[in-house]
């Protein structure tokens, strides 16, 4: 087991293809996960074994865990974009490849589309809004949502590989 880096950890739950996977994602200077000895995302089967992990290891674990579902794929076309959901798994996914050495696609801004989904996503979440100011709403073109898309499928292959998943299904 790689050494904690840290004392609290936040649960992470991915389900793919009705798998799940629970995992321990902490935030510092730069956000990331909890390696096994291979390099790989330590996880547990279950809330209660992630929780007892926690415990046996001795460190917090915050257990509302943030469920991330390979189930949005089928949802990617979908009329309306909730920004608050893509950005999570958009930024969950960058913490991913970060954490394993891995390239995502979404964190690179020199294709200058994926720069500008990315703030259009971050605005659109409207956290720097007052309430009694106009909230901003993204309006999506079809080139956005087939990058998106593109974005999201590189993040579920990276966390694959982070899983020691080989389904080429995703």
């Amino acid at each position: 087991m790689k050494k904690v880096l840290q004392e609290k950890y936040y649960l992470i739950h991915f389900r793919i293809l009705q798998e799940d996977y629970y995992t321990f994602w902490y935030t510092d200077d730069k956000d990331g996960f909890l390696l096994d000895t291979n390099g790989m995302l330590k996880f547990c089967s279950t809330k209660e074994e992630a929780a007892a992990f926690a415990e046996q290891e001795g460190f917090l674990l915050d257990t509302d865990a943030l469920l991330v579902s390979s189930a949005i794929l089928r949802r990617i076309h979908i009329r309306k974009i909730k920004c608050s959901l893509f950005l999570n798994y958009w930024n969950i996914f960058s913490d991913v490849a970060y954490s394993i050495n891995g390239s995502f696609l979404g964190d690179n801004y020199d294709i200058e589309v994926i720069k500008h989904i990315y703030d259009k996503l971050f605005y659109g979440c409207n956290i720097l809004v007052k309430e009694d100011e106009e909230h901003y709403r993204p309006k999506w073109s079809k080139k956005e949502r087939r990058w998106i898309a593109k974005v999201l499928r590189n993040g579920f292959r990276i966390l694959s590989k982070g899983l020691k998943r080989q389904k080429a299904a995703l």
